[in-house]
Formats: C-alpha cells, sequence, structure tokens
C-alpha cells in the first residue's frame, strides 16, 4: 500500500514562495512527497531516480534548480552523502507526531543518519517547532545530548510556525520577531539572507553573547575570502559551533571585523559625546577664521612690497 502525504494549501499562497520559478514550485512539491522522503523530511536522494521520476534531466535541469533551492534556504543538500533536508517539512508534518511514542524510535534513527555537517541544526529546529512547555522537547534533547539550557531561547519565529513572516531589523542585522523585538543583539555578515539570519540564530542556541559574535566574525572575515567556503555559509558556520562546542575553536579572520567594528563603536560614542557648538559661539568662531586669513593675506602684502 502506497504512502500519503499532506501539504498544507498555504504553500501556493505562502509569501515564501513568491518569485520563485515553477521548477523551483514543482521541486519543492516533489521534495515533500517524494518516494524517497521519510518522517523526518531529511533523507537520501538518488539524484538520477528523482530527475526520472519529474521528468527531467539531472545535470541540465534537477542539480541547478536544487542549488537554488539551497542558496534561497529552501533545503540542504549533502552532495557527499546525496541527503536532502526539506527545511520547510514540519510546516506540512506534525513534529509532535513525529516525536510521539508511536513513531518515536523511528525518528531518532532517521535523525542519527543525517549528515555530521547539519545534523545539529536540524535537532535544533526540530526542538524548537514543538511547544515550549512539551516534555517531548526534553525527550528529544537528551536523546541527542542537547542540555535544555542550550536551546530553550527565543527564536526569530514564534512556537507555531507555519508558513511564517519574519521582520529583520536591517539597521543593526540583528533578528527581529514580527513585533519588531529583537532577541539577539548580535551584528550579522551582511551577506546573508533573512533565511539564513534564521538559521543562525537556531546554531547559536546557548552559545554566550560574546562567544556567539566572535562565531559571526569569524564568519563575516572568511565570506570576504573568495573561495574560501566550500560550501555554505550556514554549514561553514555549523562546523564553527562545533569546533566552539570542543574548545578547539581559535579566532583569525573573525580579529580583524571585530577590531574595525569596534573602532567604528568607539568613534560613533565620541561622536555622541561631543557638545554641540551654540551658533554664538560658531559665529564667532567663523569671525576668528576670517580674521586670521585676512592677518595672513596682509602680511604676505607687505613682505611681497
Amino acid at each position: 500500500m502506497s504512502r500519503q502525504r499532506v501539504i498544507n494549501d498555504g504553500f501556493w499562497r505562502s509569501n515564501r514562495m513568491a518569485g520563485r520559478t515553477v521548477e523551483d514550485r514543482y521541486a519543492l512539491f516533489y521534495f515533500l512527497t517524494s518516494p524517497f522522503s521519510n518522517i523526518v523530511g531529511a533523507y537520501e536522494i538518488v539524484i538520477s531516480i528523482a530527475a526520472s521520476e519529474m521528468g527531467w534531466d539531472s545535470e541540465s535541469q534537477m542539480l541547478p534548480v536544487m542549488k537554488r533551492l539551497v542558496d534561497a534556504g529552501y533545503i540542504a543538500y549533502d552532495p557527499e552523502s546525496q541527503f536532502v533536508w526539506i527545511r520547510d517539512w514540519w510546516e506540512h508534518n506534525s513534529p509532535k507526531m513525529a516525536v510521539s511514542s508511536k513513531l518515536q524510535q523511528k525518528t531518532f534513527e532517521q535523525i542519527a543518519q543525517l549528515p555530521e555537517s547539519w545534523r545539529d541544526a536540524y535537532i535544533i529546529d526540530l526542538i524548537d517547532r514543538l511547544p515550549t512547555q512539551d516534555p517531548l522537547r526534553t525527550t528529544v534533547a537528551t536523546e541527542f545530548g542537547y542540555p535544555m539550557d542550550r536551546v530553550s531561547i527565543g527564536y526569530p519565529y514564534p512556537t507555531d510556525r507555519s508558513l511564517p513572516n519574519t521582520t529583520i531589523n536591517t539597521r543593526a542585522n540583528s533578528i527581529s520577531t514580527p513585533t519588531n523585538k529583537v532577541v539577539h543583539s548580535l551584528y550579522l555578515p551582511s551577506a546573508l539572507s533573512s533565511t539564513e539570519q534564521a538559521d543562525v540564530c537556531r546554531l547559536l542556541a546557548g552559545v554566550p553573547l560574546s562567544d556567539a559574535q566572535m562565531l559571526l566574525d569569524e564568519l563575516a572575515g572568511t565570506l570576504m575570502r573568495t573561495g574560501v567556503i566550500k560550501t555554505s555559509p550556514i554549514r561553514y558556520l555549523a562546523g564553527l559551533v562545533k569546533h566552539h562546542k570542543t574548545g578547539d575553536f581559535t579566532p583569525a579572520a573573525g580579529v580583524v571585523i571585530s577590531a574595525q567594528r569596534k573602532q567604528r563603536q568607539l568613534k560613533s560614542s565620541q561622536d555622541k559625546d561631543e557638545p554641540p557648538v551654540p551658533s554664538t559661539d560658531a559665529g564667532a568662531h567663523l569671525a576668528a577664521i576670517k580674521a586670521s586669513i585676512q592677518n595672513r593675506s596682509s602680511k604676505a602684502s607687505t613682505t611681497s612690497v
């Protein structure tokens, strides 16, 4: 007997779908209903078979569209293991049901098979999508060795995140809720998309603020070096976070970024502290400058005579 998949009909009117091509929508629809799919929405695929099922060519159609979806944050793809993560999976499926007693063992087995490069981000995302006071959050965190004080923090989305709309405070590049409440006072690399900024928030869950900024500075500095990051900014940051957790992280490219920001902050502080010049004083100052210029001109004329 074949399986059935449920698609939230808001998919077609979602703000996230606005501007996506027909091919993008078709591919996402396929990934949400693929015969390769599993409980957790992150599974191994065979590109040639997937392309054939869609009536596409692997090289000229399937892979270019997948790259667009990865760049836009709709999916994550690990070429080495050929695992794909459908980032909007839980907007069409119930995370609570996936970790309920009936499916829990199978769900945990499937999560354990995910590529290490984004397994941490996946688990944090799953925990965040469960209701705040639900004991299943602790169950998932405990299963994969995540102390709850590392994941029970505010995120840029509400708990029920069906087809969310995230507001970004572009002035400080800090992630905000739809009510514009700042969740993290962090300076994020300007090159990150809004989806990537949300992913950053999940990856840095529970990391002390100063350490989180240090990791972001390292990412920003590395992004400025062409060709250093071979995968994606989020996967690179996930690697930095992993090294930080094991105590193996040493700042390098981020040192300059941090120093430049501190210089800008210092200059801004000094500018604010300097009192404005009263208009009368300004006038007197201007008159003194004019007198000085006239003096120099007069002396120059006398010398030439």
